[in-house]
């Protein structure tokens, strides 16, 4: 192997089985066989060194995840070299070997850096144990490091996919809002995203946060509509031990979890009235006091909340304090429906295509035309959460490498029987094929009338949008008229 191995493979390379290379430093050779064997009978790669010095060379050029450590070594003091190993490879865990009690030298080898200790004479299935439950340990280290620099990496601005007007104000109003912030300033300004649900104000709060200066500290999300009203205050300030009868020890709050960096109030509107005067106090003075607590905690936490509801009208109706909602919109970012930018569809349709093919092992698909058209036909009420959804679903259904409008949600599987039918002047006619089941002729019918409408009953303006000759239209206008009567 390699002496170049550390860099590119970790624990979490060796898949669910948690294989790792393991170094045993011992000086008894017949224990050293016998650990040998026993862990690569279960798939570790073992290399053996009998001396300090050996150790050393040896775990240079191995680079081992573990390290099993006798601490007393036929050339020096395991104590003395388990430093350099830490030193070496910062991320190898060392268990060390003690003879039965010297559990005082085994603590100070705790401190100076082992993670797990053993006593002699070795018991090699609980030997197997420690080493299965420190390669555990460091695999879940392994995939929260690399979730998080995922998650760094897929949360910035450019995970906002659109190119239209509102678009781009809002990537503006994030660089400008993130430029000014200072990790440094105790008090940074209350952002407060609103917009319908599924417009993505999740995704919004997360590109602030990574993309300013606290983007290597804590984002914790708090669904203000998912914790009951008792609990709350629990959750957010945290609690003393003792403050109720079910606190049997401490707790920090979330506030206090994400000291430094940003804390996430989503759905800010449902905030019932005594949580909102707490919640202002810790805007006002930036500091929390824990359930049951005499003294106050200071916080650094940048706020962010959002909400679907207009809580300007919740204001007015008594149901939000005045002065939260204004200490809340020190900076207000509204996020458009995606029916107000549809040139939008395309790239999003796109991008969670690719996203969803991904995710699901497939091959690259692309849409045809007529699927893109149909898509930016679409009333997207749920807007761009029920797009991803209903891509989703397209990318199940397809069978071929380009998806059609057959491939779309049909109706009465939910997603594409509301729809807008698009005029010129940005003159459109909903239908909702559902519940109203139209026929041919009466859409044709609604055509026709909103034409006329819009024209101000002008007969040769109307025939003009419509593509058609003024004779032609009032013959079909005549036909439809009858028609409906008919009907009726």
């Amino acid at each position: 192997m390699s002496s170049g191995g550390r860099a590119g493979r970790r624990l979490s390379d060796f898949g669910d089985s948690a294989m790792a290379r393991i170094l045993v430093v011992e000086d008894e050779r017949v224990l050293a066989k016998n650990v040998r064997e026993k862990l690569a009978a279960h798939g570790h790669e073992v290399r053996i060194a009998h001396s300090g010095r050996e150790a050393t060379a040896t775990n240079a050029e191995f680079l081992p995840e573990v390290v099993i450590l006798d601490l007393r070594l036929p050339d020096t003091d395991g104590l003395k070299i388990l430093p350099q190993l830490k030193a070496e490879s910062p991320f190898t865990n060392v268990v060390v070997v003690t003879a039965h009690g010297n559990e005082r030298i085994a603590v100070d080898a705790m401190k100076a850096g082992a993670c797990e200790y053993l006593t002699k004479p070795v018991d090699l299935d609980e030997l197997l144990m420690v080493v299965g439950r420190v390669v555990d340990l460091q695999q879940i280290n392994d995939n929260l490091t690399f979730l998080k620099s995922r998650e760094e990496e897929s949360s910035g601005l450019d995970r906002i996919i659109g190119d239209s007007e509102p678009v781009r104000a809002l990537k503006e109003s994030i660089r400008r809002l993130t430029r000014t912030e200072v990790l440094s300033l105790p008090d940074p300004p209350t952002v407060l995203i609103t917009g319908e649900t599924g417009t993505g104000k999740d995704l919004v709060a997360r590109a602030i946060h990574y993309q300013g200066p606290r983007r290597g500290r804590p984002f914790i999300h708090v669904n203000c509509t998912a914790l009951p009203s008792t609990l709350f205050e629990s959750e957010l300030f945290g609690h003393v031990r003792g403050a109720f009868t079910s606190a049997t020890q401490a707790k920090r709050g979330l506030f206090e979890v994400a000291q430094g960096g940003t804390i996430f109030l989503d759905e800010i509107g449902h905030l019932e009235a005594d949580m909102q005067a707490k919640l202002l106090q810790t805007i006002e003075h930036r500091e929390i006091r824990p359930v049951g607590a005499t003294q106050t905690r200071p916080i650094n936490v940048h706020i962010v909340a959002a909400t679907n509801r207009d809580l300007s009208a919740a204001v007015e109706s008594g149901e939000f304090r005045r002065d939260l909602y204004h200490r809340l919109r020190v900076v207000h970012l509204h996020l458009a429906p995606l029916r107000d930018r549809p040139e939008d569809i395309p790239l999003l349709a796109t991008h969670f295509l690719n996203l969803h093919c991904r995710r699901f092992g497939l091959g690259a698909k692309h849409f045809s035309e007529e699927a893109l058209r149909a898509l930016r036909r679409f009333d997207w009420r749920g807007n761009v959460r029920e797009l991803s959804h209903t891509i989703e679903s397209c990318v199940l259904q397809a069978d071929s490498d380009v998806v059609e409008p057959g491939h779309l949600p049909m109706p009465g599987e939910g997603k594409a029987a509301d729809m807008t039918i698009e005029l010129p002047h940005n003159r459109v006619i909903q239908m909702d094929f559902e519940r109203e089941r139209p026929t041919l002729d009466e859409v044709e019918h609604a055509i026709l009338v909103a034409a006329f409408e819009y024209t101000g009953q002008n007969l040769s303006r109307a025939a003009r949008i419509l593509g058609i000759t003024r004779e032609a239209l009032r013959y079909r206008l005549n036909k439809s008229m009858e028609t409906t009567r008919h009907a009726q």
